[in-house]
């Protein structure tokens, strides 16, 4: 039996192989299928989408920007 140290060395040496053109477009082809039935859903899942694109970050940005309103007027008051 080889030891490890002797495998690992040789494992390393192997060069790396590339598949054929046709396997890579093949498997491309199909990865993008799958990723389009996967997103592409129902009406809930658009709405998730949308939430988590668009609404949730407005939703924030309106929150940071009301929230340093009121510290800017409240520190300012503490100054009068």
């Amino acid at each position: 039996m080889t030891p490890p140290e002797d495998l690992d060395r040789d494992l390393r040496a192997l060069a790396p192989g590339e598949p054929p053109a046709e396997v890579v477009g093949r498997v491309r082809r199909l990865a993008h299928a799958e990723l389009e039935a996967a997103t592409g859903g129902t009406w809930l899942t658009t709405a998730v989408r949308a939430w988590n694109r668009v609404g949730l970050p407005a939703a924030l940005a309106v929150t940071v920007v009301g929230y340093l309103s009121w510290a800017v007027t409240s520190a300012s008051a503490l100054y009068r």
